[in-house]
């Protein structure tokens, strides 16, 4: 039982979450060699999926949810359906925001309502549903190694196949909070008052004010990506002089190397923002080093 809000106290904590985690993994790996060649390769794939069973109620996480049927920290929001073009449209559908909305905001679909159809509304109780999980998928990893007489290669790499990735409001919002910079992604991108029907009909972004932001950018498919990647997360080249040379000038071994890492990063992420890090964190930046291993 509930505690009364009267009382000033808050219910207690109850452990009464239920989870079912189901996946796989897969680990390969492979050596050999062809006369002076020799290689190697190393693959792992994984992938799982989090289901809640029954929690004794609903999880509200901010954009997220956990609710029972969900898979955990499932995307929570509404269902986009373009933007508003013309004002027949305007006019005979439902909004979220009746007062701000204008051609060029977000449209939504109208899902429910407390009758269990549609009512015409757009309300956060009946018109929000699950979007898909937040998490990872297919998630993989690597490594080859070359070599040929006394040269070696090697590299690895890493990435996600698929995970339902959100521009964050830092990513396309303008202005934010009235001084924010103006996100260069957006730069054209967005509808707007003087642009032809046929360009604004392929805009990518709402129109830019901060009239409206609450509807434009609440949480909706409207914004969510593939936010899987691939990265290549280190090569290596190098070559160890033959013994017979280092043995004459009293030295047991040398190798000079040329190493670089994060050289490079394939994603659907907008230009400067890594899949790896947070909005509020600076990329994962390439760093190349040159070395020299000597042993006496």
């Amino acid at each position: 039982m509930a505690i009364p809000d009267f009382l000033g106290f808050s219910d207690p904590d109850v452990n009464a979450g239920k989870m079912s985690t189901k996946g796989y993994e897969l680990n390969v790996s492979w050596n050999d060699h062809i006369g002076d060649f020799s290689y190697g390769i190393a693959i792992n794939f994984s992938d799982f999926t989090s289901k809640m069973g029954d929690l004794q109620g609903t999880q509200f996480l901010g954009d997220k949810v956990k609710m029972e049927g969900s898979e955990f920290n499932e995307w929570y929001g509404y269902v986009s359906d373009g933007l508003f073009l013309t004002e027949e449209d305007l006019k005979n559908s439902p909004k979220i925001n009746d007062k701000n909305t204008q051609l060029g905001d977000i449209k939504y679909k109208d899902i429910s309502g407390p009758d269990g159809v549609p009512d015409g509304k757009i309300s956060p109780e009946y018109d929000r549903v699950l979007l898909g999980s937040s998490l990872p998928h297919f998630l993989y990893g690597g490594n080859i190694n070359l070599g040929y007489k006394n040269f070696d290669l090697s590299l690895a790499f890493q990435g996600v196949g698929k995970q339902n990735a959100r521009l964050a409001r830092e990513m396309v919002e303008p202005f934010r909070n009235n001084y924010g910079n103006f996100p260069a992604i957006i730069d054209g991108n967005n509808w707007r008052p003087k642009n032809t029907y046929e360009l604004n009909a392929v805009a990518k972004n709402p129109r830019l004010t901060q009239v409206n932001k609450s509807s434009n950018y609440a949480m909706s498919d409207y914004w969510l990506f593939n936010g899987g990647y691939f990265r290549l997360k280190n090569i290596t080249l190098g070559y160890t002089f033959p013994k017979e040379w280092m043995n004459a000038i009293g030295i047991k071994g040398a190798r000079i190397y040329a190493s670089a890492s994060d050289l490079f990063c394939l994603s659907k992420y907008p230009k400067g923002w890594d899949p790896e890090m947070g909005v509020s964190e600076y990329p994962i930046t390439t760093s190349i080093l040159l070395g020299v291993s000597v042993n006496f």
